[in-house]
C-alpha cells in the first residue's frame, strides 16, 4: 500500500534532487513495473543531477529485466568459507566490545557464536543436505545473539568467583529458538538448528586446548588484532565437511553440482548462431 507516496516521493525526487531508498521491493513487483516505465517516460533533461533512486530487493525470477539493465547493481554475499566468514564477523567487532567483560567465558563464546553463524551460513551450499531451505542468515542473526549474552552475563555478573555461572542451556535455547530460530520453518531445520547450538555452545569452550574440528581452534587472546591474525593464519582454507557435521559424500556432491553449473553457465553465454548448410 507504499505505491502512492513511494510515487510521490520519486517525482519530488526528480525535482529535489534528494536521494530515495525503496526497500523490499521483492514484495511489490508489480510496483516495479510501474517504476520502469515510469523512468522510461520521464524527460531526463528534467531530472535534477543530484537525484539517486535506491532500490532493494531479494532475487527474484519476476523482477522487471528493463529495470536491471538501467540500474547500478550491488549485490551482500556472505563470503566462502570458513575462515572468511569468521573473519567477517571479527569485522564487526571492536576491541571496546572485546574488553566488555573480565568472564573468562566473554571472548570464547564471541568466538563461539562467529563460528555458529559461519556454519549455518556455509550449510547452504550443500544443497538440501546442508538445511531443507535455504535461509537467509545474516548480521542481524548474529548481533543479537552477541547482544543477548551480554544481556546475559550483564545480569549474573562479570564476577565469576561472585556471580552465578553462565546458564549454556538458556544462551543454547534463545540462540536456536529465537535469534537465529527466528528464521527456520521446517521442523528437521529446526532440530538440526538446536544440535549445533548443543554441540558448539557447551563449558568444553573453556578447556585451552579445545578444538570444534581439528584446526579450529579458539583464539586465546586479548587483543582482537591477535584473534584476527591467529583466524587468518591457522583456520584452515579449504573446510572439511566434518566442520559443518556432513561425510565426505556431500563435499563429492557439492562440488559435482558446481561444477556442473560452472559449465552450464559457461555453455549458456556462447554466442548463438544459425545452422550452415
Amino acid at each position: 500500500g507504499q505505491e502512492p507516496a513511494a510515487h510521490a516521493m520519486i517525482s519530488n525526487g526528480f525535482v529535489t534532487g534528494d536521494w530515495v531508498l525503496c526497500q523490499n521491493c521483492h514484495l511489490g513487483l508489480p510496483f516495479l513495473r510501474e517504476l520502469e516505465d515510469m523512468l522510461v517516460k520521464v524527460d531526463q533533461t528534467a531530472i535534477n543531477d543530484e537525484f539517486r533512486l535506491w532500490v532493494t530487493s531479494e532475487p527474484h525470477k519476476a523482477f522487471p529485466i528493463g529495470l536491471l539493465q538501467m540500474s547500478v547493481k550491488l549485490t551482500n554475499e556472505p563470503p566462502q568459507g570458513m575462515r572468511a566468514g569468521i573473519l567477517r564477523s571479527y569485522s564487526w567487532m571492536t576491541q571496546d566490545l572485546f574488553d566488555n567483560f573480565r568472564r573468562p567465558e566473554w571472548r570464547p563464546m564471541l568466538f563461539t557464536i562467529s563460528m555458529l553463524h559461519s556454519i549455518v551460513q556455509e550449510r547452504r551450499k550443500f544443497g538440501p543436505i546442508g538445511w531443507c531451505i535455504p535461509y537467509e542468515f545474516n548480521y542481524g542473526d548474529w548481533s543479537a545473539s552477541i547482544q543477548f549474552i551480554q544481556n546475559h552475563l550483564t545480569t549474573i555478573g562479570d564476577d565469576p568467583k561472585k556471580g552465578a555461572p553462565v546458564s549454556y542451556d538458556t544462551i543454547r535455547y534463545m540462540v536456536s529458538e529465537i535469534q537465529y530460530g527466528g528464521r527456520v520453518t521446517d521442523d528437521k531445520d529446526r532440530v538440526l538448528l538446536a544440535t549445533i547450538t548443543e554441540v558448539l555452545i557447551a563449558p568444553k569452550i573453556l578447556t585451552p586446548d579445545f578444538a570444534f574440528c581439528p584446526g579450529y581452534n579458539i583464539p586465546r587472546y586479548e587483543e582482537i588484532q591477535k584473534h584476527r591474525e591467529f583466524i587468518q593464519d591457522r583456520i584452515p582454507e579449504v573446510d572439511p565437511p566434518e566442520v559443518f557435521g556432513l561425510n565426505s559424500n556431500a563435499d563429492i556432491t557439492y562440488r559435482l553440482r558446481t561444477a556442473a553449473k560452472v559449465l552450464a553457465t559457461i555453455l549458456d553465454i556462447q554466442p548463438r548462431s544459425g545452422a550452415t548448410a
